[in-house]
């Protein structure tokens, strides 16, 4: 009978220390949901701002027609990743303006006839965010840039490049507005 109560005793303290091990781990996964990691699809971007102007950037540099297209990666990233719209100048809450100081190309590799085979080109843009309403600067950064990597023997060359580096300069161009706030 003592046999059969301390069986007893020691069924039922598993079973409670079972029950309290998932009524603490369901807590833990609780509070994790509820905590989240910090991590959001929302843009960072002050909801006061719901517009914006972007004047075709200037160009600095002897290659032409690199503002343009600049101008349009940098429209079609904001319309894309956040939730501003695109907007004429007297109707709009802030102004990006940007200007394109440097466009350098750099040889990575060559062959033995000293023919390129592999290049870089870079692209360096200064950015100004102004509050059009208030005329305060929001954001302004110098030397923005970004890299892109091109290989003759792909078909490929600065055109591609310079057009890889332009998407990829306007994601941190975008990138830049967002973590000032």
């Amino acid at each position: 009978m003592k046999m059969i109560k301390t069986k007893l005793l020691i069924i039922q303290t598993v079973f409670c220390n079972r029950i309290l091990f998932m009524k603490l781990t369901g807590i833990m996964v609780l509070f994790a949901l509820i905590s989240g990691c910090g991590y959001t699809t929302k843009s960072l971007i002050s909801r006061k701002i719901n517009s914006i102007y972007i004047p075709i950037f200037e160009n600095n540099t002897f290659r032409r027609g690199l503002e343009f297209d600049l101008t349009k990666a940098v429209k079609d990233e904001i319309m894309s990743k956040t939730k501003l719209r695109i907007a004429q100048k007297d109707n709009s809450d802030t102004i990006l303006t940007g200007q394109i100081t440097k466009v350098s190309e750099a040889m990575l590799s060559s062959d033995l006839a000293d023919n390129i085979v592999e290049s870089r080109v870079s692209i360096y843009v200064d950015i100004k965010l102004v509050d059009r309403r208030t005329g305060r600067t929001l954001v302004d950064e110098k030397n923005v840039q970004h890299s892109a990597e091109f290989v003759v023997g792909r078909g490929e060359n600065i055109n591609t490049a310079s057009q890889e580096s332009m998407a990829l300069l306007a994601e941190t161009i975008v990138n830049h507005l967002e973590k000032k706030w």
